[in-house]
């Protein structure tokens, strides 16, 4: 019985299942200028506040895939703000909107959504494609 469990949170831990509630999974949406052309790209600038010590800020598309995460490094200030721009898969732009699940995820704490406080900036713009 242990061995199966084992092997069951093995598995679990390599599909990415984390431990986040129903609640958490709401999305966050994006309203786009405009759908991405066939020649553009899109990308997410996400500005946050202050994380949890050793914390660090997921980005996730609908369907779970990671875009991009911040780190937080250091002890936790209220003054700290970190940027950093990430590129989206443009078939997740629908009827320009963008839908993302912002979590953070801490040392010794469960995976939750992010608050206000967390995400200072989340702004999408479309930019040319680079060959």
């Amino acid at each position: 019985m242990r061995h199966g469990l084992l092997i069951a949170l093995v598995l679990a831990s390599l599909a990415g299942v984390s431990n986040v509630s129903a609640q958490d999974r709401r999305m966050t949406e994006v309203l786009v200028p405009r759908d991405p052309g066939p020649n553009e790209a899109v990308r997410a600038r996400v500005v946050t506040g202050p994380l949890p010590f050793g914390g660090r800020l997921v980005v996730k598309t609908e369907q779970g895939d990671v875009i991009g995460s911040i780190m937080s490094y250091g002890v936790p200030n209220p003054h700290d703000t970190r940027s950093e721009t990430f590129p989206v898969p443009s078939r997740n732009v629908i009827n320009r909107r963008l839908r993302l699940q912002v979590l953070v995820e801490a040392p010794g704490a469960m995976t939750r959504r992010a608050t206000p406080d967390e995400i200072i900036k989340l702004e999408v713009t479309i930019v040319p494609r680079v060959p």
